[in-house]
């Protein structure tokens, strides 16, 4: 009995893993990914202190605070982001070729280390309170 969903996952998997240099810059994400969820599951501290988690020039309070448990949607923001951006490759690689598949896929490293540098000193900043 075959699970077509099974087998697309495996003919996908197969179409990635053709091209090396794409296979390389997908692995080279996925790692990168999973070293930044280390490092957030590590670094993120339970506290009773409130944390500044929003800030806007509008409305009567400048700095919105709430619980240390917001620090637990950057790991969930990782996860969802390595997924995502994988499926994304597959699919402009199917699409549209291989050029703009890697040209996405070191798009996506970028947006990582964006990302990871934004939530560095969000912890930082949250490490002080």
């Amino acid at each position: 009995m075959n699970n077509p969903l099974k087998q697309q996952i495996i003919s996908s998997l197969q179409v990635l893993l053709k091209d090396r240099y794409l296979a390389w810059l997908i692995g080279v994400f996925v790692v990168l990914s999973f070293s930044f969820l280390m490092y957030l599951l590590f670094s993120v501290k339970g506290s009773d202190l409130q944390l500044v988690i929003h800030y806007t020039s509008f409305g009567s309070t400048n700095f919105y605070r709430d619980k240390w448990y917001y620090l637990l949607t950057f790991p969930v923001f990782v996860i969802l982001m390595v997924s995502m951006h994988v499926i994304l490759t597959y699919r402009v690689l199917t699409t549209k070729g291989k050029d703009l598949a890697v040209a996405f896929m070191w798009l996506s490293i970028f947006m990582l280390f964006i990302g990871a540098s934004l939530a560095y000193q969000v912890l930082k900043i949250a490490s002080l309170s």
